[in-house]
């Protein structure tokens, strides 16, 4: 197998690009922040670019992998670098001949960044990843080294993440669903390929992994025969597959099967949160949380959070993050679509599952958010990309960052500038009988006025976190809702009834 190289621009001409994409970004940010509350910013792009993953490096900067595909299915991988105002640098990683797909990547000791991903040919619609590729960049996204690790023939288009343990190590896991393959490497700070384990014919996925306070690693899986269950199993340093942890995923008396994107996080030495989403054949998927110990034996009931209007999509690395487990920060999306708009999801919870706050954020276009992470001074960043449905242009994607303080999310709308931003979502709109509000605001009374002006319903909502309203005895038409809750902080929502 021919492995191709990765090109790089000339030191001139990357400086002289990064410093052009930078002066045209900071001219439109200025205009896209006068509206928002947040920082929040896009990438423009006429083709699918999005971010998969962000974390912060050694020194306090925060970079993001990314991929983007074109309408002739071009593949490129590539890093930004930014910071809170959003000066950034990119660097794209590509060829004529061959594409690349980052997945995943670590920040090293060195403060290297270690990124691992896929290599492909085009085969029509869509690609064949038949190589895994592991690039290593210093901190001015110049390349170090590069490594390869060609899959089996008959396996393509792998599940890629990455992790450092406690001690230091740093792993690799492969999925390859179509195929049942899972792998799983050790890779030096240097991408080179120290172990590596396959194993074939393993049908159940590979959710997330995460690190034990040993030696080796857990691997959060998906296993949804007999029943649904989820999985936890212990991977050794020799990357054998140990024992699994079986639990049966049961939500008020109906069993969930975990999807592949739940993750794991440790709160203190002894226990661990849980996050994923669960669905069993046509039920409503719902994001739950679960505290589980250190012999993986649940210890709460599931605390259930989202959005009931959608099945909500628990993002794809971290839909969890925090630092101080007072402000827990958690993230869900749903899928977009081309036409139809889809804000994403973003509340904050503490340690006792406690709700802080919560809001439908991204505005009227199809935006996702794909990683989650917390930063030192509380808030969080967010990013993944933004669809222009408009347009009418799959392609049309802009990678997107957000940036939120606790206050964005825990105040109310009425004392931030963002025009989407809403302590209330209503639901479904246009509806019929029954409407559903969901809010993490307290002592909250509504009024609901006709299109003349006249109050049709007035009713307190108790305090949970969803409330249902009969709204058989209205007549079909246009409603102004009026939310005002104990503060006197107020919102009027339009509502259809048809």
């Amino acid at each position: 197998m021919i492995l191709p190289n990765g090109h790089l621009l000339a030191n001139n001409q990357f400086k002289m690009k990064a410093k052009k994409i930078i002066i045209i970004s900071t001219l439109f940010m200025f205009v896209f922040q006068s509206s928002f509350s947040q920082h929040e910013y896009l990438i423009d792009s006429n083709d699918r670019f999005s971010f998969r993953n962000v974390r912060m490096d050694n020194k306090g900067d925060y970079i993001a992998i990314f991929d983007r595909d074109s309408a002739d299915r071009n593949f490129k991988g590539g890093v930004v670098k930014f910071n809170k105002q959003f000066d950034y640098q990119m660097y794209v990683h590509e060829n004529d001949s061959t594409y690349f797909v980052f997945s995943d990547f670590i920040v090293t000791d060195d403060n290297n960044y270690l990124i691992s991903g896929t290599i492909g040919d085009n085969v029509g619609w869509g690609i064949a990843n038949h190589t895994i590729y592991f690039l290593l960049l210093d901190e001015s996204l110049t390349v170090i080294t590069e490594n390869y690790f060609p899959l089996p023939e008959a396996y393509t288009n792998p599940y890629i993440k990455m992790l450092r343990n406690t001690d230091g190590k740093i792993y690799v896991t492969i999925d390859e669903p179509d195929g049942c393959m899972k792998g799983v490497i050790e890779l030096s700070p240097w991408a080179q390929i120290l172990k590596e384990q396959m194993y074939f014919d393993m049908g159940s996925p590979i959710a997330n992994p995460f690190p034990s306070h040993g030696h080796g690693f857990y691997l959060l899986r998906s296993l949804p025969v007999p029943w649904a269950l989820g999985g936890i199993t212990e991977v050794d340093t020799c990357l054998n597959f140990d024992t699994t942890y079986l639990f049966p995923m049961k939500i008020n008396g109906i069993y969930y099967d975990m999807d592949t994107r739940g993750t794991c996080k440790w709160l203190n030495d002894t226990t661990y949160l849980l996050y994923s989403e669960g669905s069993l054949e046509s039920a409503t998927v719902d994001l739950y949380l679960y505290k589980v110990n250190n012999e993986h034996q649940f210890l709460t009931e599931p605390f259930i959070i989202g959005r009931d209007d959608y099945d909500d999509i628990a993002v794809n690395f971290q839909g969890i993050d925090w630092i101080d487990p007072q402000n827990i920060w958690v993230a869900g999306n749903v899928w977009v679509s081309m036409y139809f708009a889809t804000p994403y999801f973003v509340a904050i919870i503490n340690e006792n599952f406690e709700l802080l706050g919560a809001k439908s954020c991204g505005g009227d276009n199809n935006t996702y958010v794909n990683s989650i992470l917390a930063t030192p001074d509380g808030g969080c960043v967010m990013v993944g990309g933004q669809r222009d449905y408009q347009a009418g242009n799959q392609y049309d994607t802009d990678a997107y960052i957000a940036f939120f303080e606790p206050e964005d999310i825990i105040t109310s709308a009425n004392e931030t500038a963002n025009p989407y931003d809403s302590d209330y979502l209503l639901y479904p709109n246009p509806g019929y009988d029954l409407l559903y509000i969901q809010t993490a605001r307290k002592g909250v009374i509504l009024k609901m006025f006709d299109q003349l002006g006249y109050l049709v319903l007035l009713q307190r909502l108790n305090d949970e976190f969803r409330n249902q309203i009969e709204t058989r005895t209205l007549k079909a038409g246009f409603y102004i809702c009026q939310l005002t809750d104990k503060d006197g902080n107020t919102e009027h929502i339009n509502w259809i009834k048809q």
